[in-house]
């Protein structure tokens, strides 16, 4: 239940802010205002590619599987106790605003850097208490070391006696937005609003 309940208070402070300020961009079509640059990171950058990995349900998933609708991908650990749940609860509001306002499906997916804990059970348990259809993905760990590092993503253990099995994992956390293709368009960083995120999927991607 530990997990459960990290992920649930995440839940509840970061998507009580997600529609506001959403209804004004989306009522001018999607595009942002006077015409700026779409929200978002560096674009146009040599960032992702091609993993083989397993899902939450015990399925075999490549970055393909993801194609047809856009992604809003974040590597991050299930026991992390307040960057990885903030962000995956911005995910998900962010999927569920676009969801709502042009119709269109994103595929919200957290990628485990901890694979050792992350195990398919773990986070068949985790994923379901940001979105129902969150994708969890785990693996070898030299599975997720090539995806890593595809994603530019750092990560490493670090030891520490408050967590399970004794260490956590410091990383990176970006959130990388992919195209219908699957390709990487852009990214977001944490901190960024669910509606900003959302902005950035319409604007990119368009209705």
């Amino acid at each position: 239940m530990a997990l459960a309940t990290r992920a649930l208070l995440a839940i509840g402070a970061s998507i009580a802010v997600a529609v506001i300020g959403a209804s004004s961009f989306f009522a001018i079509g999607g595009k942002a205002p006077g015409a700026r640059a779409c929200p978002g990171g560096l674009t146009g950058a040599d960032i992702g590619g091609s993993f083989a990995l397993t899902s939450h349900k015990g399925e075999a998933m490549t970055d393909r599987d993801l194609a047809g609708s856009p992604s809003l991908l974040y590597f991050g650990y299930a026991t992390c106790p307040d960057v990885c749940p903030t962000d995956l609860a911005d995910v998900a509001a962010a999927a569920d605003i676009v969801a709502e306002k042009i119709g269109m499906s994103v595929n919200p997916v957290f990628v485990t850097i901890d694979p050792k804990r992350d195990t398919v059970e773990a986070l068949g348990e985790y994923v379901p208490y940001f979105h129902d259809s969150m994708i969890g993905l785990t693996g070898s760990q030299d599975a997720i070391a090539a995806a890593a590092k595809k994603y530019r993503v750092y990560y490493a253990e670090r030891p520490d006696a408050d967590f399970p099995d004794g260490y956590s994992m410091d990383h990176s956390a970006y959130i990388y937005l992919l195209g219908k293709d699957a390709e990487f368009i852009t990214y977001f960083k944490h901190g960024d609003a669910p509606e900003y995120i959302a902005e950035g999927v319409a604007c990119h991607i368009g209705s």
